[in-house]
């Protein structure tokens, strides 16, 4: 599967929370997401692993917590 494709289901995850994906650092054992809130604050959220070994509802669970 192409990358771009693979990742979509995240992008999509985080506008339904009305967040923008900056972007995404991956490293060795963790993804870190830059986003854009709707009050224009930038958060850098710190996954516990890759989003590929996420499902989709616990990568918005994280989301929804480390914005809070």
């Amino acid at each position: 599967m192409p990358v771009s494709r693979k990742y979509t289901a995240y992008r999509k995850a985080l506008e339904q929370l009305k967040l923008r994906q900056l972007d995404v650092f991956r490293y060795k054992d963790h993804d870190e997401v830059r986003v854009l809130t709707p009050n224009n604050r930038v958060v850098l959220i710190k996954l516990p692993k890759r989003r590929e070994e996420m499902t989709v509802d616990e990568f918005i669970e994280h989301v929804k917590k480390s914005i809070a």
